[in-house]
């Protein structure tokens, strides 16, 4: 792959906006734009009746203090992605209404989302990431999360909205493995798989939870290894997640990690971006059964080590 500018690799991040709130998470931007690396952060753009603007699992777009950040974030160059309409997951209707909201507040549809884990309009999502048997293979080992069964994708179920994933939404994040150069994971990155229609293009992701995998994912050797491979990373995490302390202040040891990956000669812009540079280069490519297979197998081991992603 060659990148832009004569850079020697590429890398991004997808904040998933669970859990934030204004004071927990605004020192890694600031570092970022400071370091003129511009990534995604994600958000929940659902409001009216059953929704919160501020609560434990984080902050929604009806939060005037988060939304004013969150449009300085992209006036400054960062992607604003989605991540479903709220947590909880709403109604066909209200799932209208919250990309409506988004394309109103941020001028287009969401070029690039995350599913939520516990949200009941996921879009083959749980269990529906799998291809049998694995995806009987997830259902008895994570038997537990049956109280939230993802819907988006059922023709028949009032949290339907395949069709408007269609029509809006131009990339959705599905596997993530340990690996930093997440298109040697996913070396297909971003596809089509027609075994799931209403999904136009996915990608993947290197999974860093919390700050502590973050730590581990962009370590001094991995981002030299990064670097010399010529791949791309799009680390998946959670800004809220410890990586800033009740002090506001940034874990120094990110801040190190930013900053060091800053100097060295990457291409540092947002997942739509990246993305779209991939698909000009060699075309958006249709997932074969093969390649699938891979997927699932590499993706439900790294699963059940980590559990989590």
């Amino acid at each position: 792959m060659r990148w832009p500018e004569g850079k020697s690799f590429a890398f991004t991040v997808f904040d998933d906006t669970d859990l934030s709130r204004p004071g927990n998470y605004e020192p890694v931007y600031e570092l970022l734009h400071e370091r003129g690396m511009r990534t995604t952060k994600s958000v929940w753009p659902a409001t009216g009746a059953g929704t919160e603007a501020r609560s434990a699992e984080g902050s929604t777009c009806d939060d005037p203090e988060y939304l004013k950040y969150v449009l300085g974030l992209q006036a400054r160059g960062f992607e604003i992605g989605y991540h479903n309409s709220y947590h909880t997951g709403l109604h066909r209707t209200q799932i209208a209404q919250a990309l409506d909201r988004f394309r109103s507040l941020f001028g287009h549809d969401p070029d690039s989302m995350s599913n939520h884990a516990m949200s009941l309009e996921g879009i083959y999502w749980g269990e529906a990431r799998l291809s049998p048997p694995l995806s009987t293979a997830y259902r008895h080992i994570w038997a537990r999360n049956r109280a939230c069964v993802h819907q988006g994708h059922w023709e028949n179920s009032p949290y339907f909205w395949g069709d408007l994933c269609k029509q809006r939404i131009r990339y959705v994040r599905n596997f993530v493995f340990g690996k930093t150069d997440t298109l040697a994971a996913c070396p297909w990155m971003p596809y089509h798989d027609a075994a799931r229609p209403y999904v136009n293009a996915w990608f993947a992701a290197s999974h860093a939870q919390h700050c502590s995998h973050f730590l581990d994912v962009l370590s001094e050797r991995n981002q030299d290894a990064l670097e010399a491979s010529g791949g791309a990373c799009i680390v998946y995490t959670h800004f809220a997640a410890d990586f800033v302390d009740g002090r506001g202040q940034l874990h120094p040891k990110a801040r190190a990690l930013i900053e060091r990956l800053s100097r060295k000669n990457g291409w540092f812009v947002p997942v739509r971006e990246l993305l779209d540079h991939i698909v000009a280069q060699r075309g958006l490519v249709e997932l074969s059964a093969a390649a699938r297979t891979s997927l699932e197998w590499r993706w439900l081991a790294h699963k059940v080590l980590v559990g989590a992603g």
